[in-house]
C-alpha cells in the first residue's frame, strides 16, 4: 500500500485525540489506538515473519514490499509454521497454543479474524501485540445484516421464498412493514454497527440508537449513544433491536428472556457478530410466542446449526451460515490491512486495530 491511500492529515489529527484514523480500499474509516508503537531495529536487521495463509503470488509481494527489512516466510501448513517461529517477530494469520510455545522472539500477531474469542489462551496471555480485522469485513455484513432485516420486513423470509418453492402466487400473510422513520437499536458500535448505522439512517431514514463498551464520539448519523448500562431502557423504544458487539464473558447470552420480554411485539431481532450472545432458547420462546416478530441469524451457536435444532421450526425466523463477511472485496481490504500493517511495525509506526487483550476486542 502506498503511503498516498492513507491520509496523513486524519493521521496527525487521530493521533492527538484517541486513535489515528486511516482508509482502506473502499474508503471506509479505520480506528487506530495511538499506544503500543513497536520500536525500530537499531541495527537493521532483518524483520522475520511468518504466514501460513493462503495467498497469492502478487498478495505476498504487495505484504513483503510495504515494509522495510522484511524477510516473509510463508509456509504451507501448520506444522510447517511452528519449525519456523522459534526466531519470528511477526505472525500473520491463526496461531494455536502449540506455535505460541514455540515462537520465543515474538512480538506481533496479525490474526485472520475480527473476533478473538476462540484464539488460545496462551496468546491472550503473552506480552505480544494483537490485532484483528476490526472494520475490514464491516461494509459487507451491514448489507446482509440490512438483507436479513429486509427480508422479515417484507415477507420474504415469512411466505414469498416457501411459496416460489411451491409455485404459489401468494400474498403475504405477515404484516408488510417499511423501515422510514422506524428505530433501530444497535448494540456495539464498532466497524458493523457504524456501518449498518450510516446506511440505515441515510439511506432508510432511520432513527439510530446505539450503546458501545468503548467511550466513543457520537457519529453525527446516530441519535444517542450511550454505555452498556442503557440497554434496558433502549430495548422498549426499538422497532429493530440488533446485536454487533464481540462475544466476551460479559457479553455472553446477554439477548435473553429479559431483553426478548422488553421488545415490542413488532420488533425484529438481528445478530450478525456471533451467536454466543443469544440464549438459543430464549429466541426460541419469543418467536413462537410470537412476542417479537421476528429475527434473523448470521451466526449461531453451535455452528454448523444441527438439523434438529429448534430455530428450524420457528416459521420468522431466517438463517444464513455465518457468511455475512463473504465477498470478493473482503480479501482486498484484507491484504491492505495487513500490508500497512506490516509497513507500521517496521517503521516502529502504531499499528492499526490493536486489540485490548484484556476486554476481548
Amino acid at each position: 500500500m502506498s503511503d498516498d491511500n492513507i491520509s496523513r492529515r486524519n493521521f496527525l489529527a487521530g493521533a492527538a485525540t484517541t486513535g489515528a484514523v486511516a482508509t482502506l480500499p473502499g474508503n471506509d474509516p479505520v480506528v487506530v489506538p495511538n499506544h503500543r508503537i513497536v520500536e525500530t531495529k537499531p541495527n537493521g536487521d532483518p524483520i522475520k515473519i511468518v504466514c501460513a495463509e493462503k495467498l497469492t503470488p502478487e498478495e505476498i509481494e504487495k505484504i513483503r514490499a510495504a515494509g522495510k527489512n522484511i524477510e516473509l516466510k510463508m509456509v504451507s501448513s501448520r506444522a510447517e509454521l511452528r519449525n519456523h517461529v522459534a526466531d519470528a517477530e511477526v505472525i500473520l494469520g491463526v496461531v494455536d497454543k502449540e506455535t505460541m510455545a514455540a515462537a520465543k522472539k515474538l512480538k506481533w500477531v496479525q490474526t485472520w479474524a475480527a473476533g478473538v474469542e476462540s484464539l488460545p489462551k496462551e496468546l491472550m496471555e503473552h506480552p505480544s501485540t494483537l490485532t484483528n480485522m476490526q472494520r475490514v469485513f464491516a461494509p459487507v455484513i451491514a448489507e446482509s445484516a440490512i438483507g436479513l432485516l429486509l427480508s422479515l420486513t417484507r415477507g420474504l423470509t415469512q411466505t414469498s421464498i416457501p411459496a416460489f418453492k411451491e409455485r404459489k402466487y401468494k400474498n403475504a400473510d405477515v404484516p408488510l412493514i417499511d423501515l422510514y422513520h422506524k428505530t433501530i437499536g444497535l448494540v456495539g458500535m464498532g466497524g458493523i454497527g457504524t456501518e449498518t448505522a450510516r446506511r440505515l439512517h441515510y439511506g432508510f431514514e432511520m432513527h439510530v440508537l446505539a450503546t458501545d463498551a468503548k467511550p466513543l464520539p457520537k457519529p453525527d448519523f446516530v441519535a444517542e449513544l450511550h454505555d452498556p448500562d442503557w440497554l434496558m431502557e433502549m430495548v422498549p423504544q426499538v422497532d429493530v433491536l440488533m446485536s454487533a458487539a464481540p462475544h466476551t464473558k460479559i457479553t455472553n447470552k446477554m439477548f435473553n428472556d429479559a431483553v426478548f420480554s422488553k421488545m415490542k411485539p413488532s420488533a425484529y431481532f438481528i445478530n450478525v457478530s456471533r451467536g454466543g450472545l443469544v440464549d438459543n432458547d430464549a429466541l426460541v420462546r419469543a418467536l413462537k410466542e410470537k412476542r417479537i416478530a421476528g429475527a434473523g441469524l448470521d451466526a449461531t451457536t453451535p455452528e454448523p446449526l444441527p438439523s434438529d435444532h429448534p430455530f428450524w421450526d420457528c416459521p420468522n425466523l431466517v438463517i444464513t451460515p455465518h457468511n455475512s463477511g463473504v465477498a470478493p472485496m473482503r480479501q482486498v481490504r484484507l491484504v491492505a490491512l495487513v500490508a500497512e500493517n506490516v509497513r507500521r511495525y517496521s517503521h516502529g509506526l502504531p499499528l492499526m486495530n490493536v486489540v485490548d487483550k484484556a476486554r476481548g476486542y
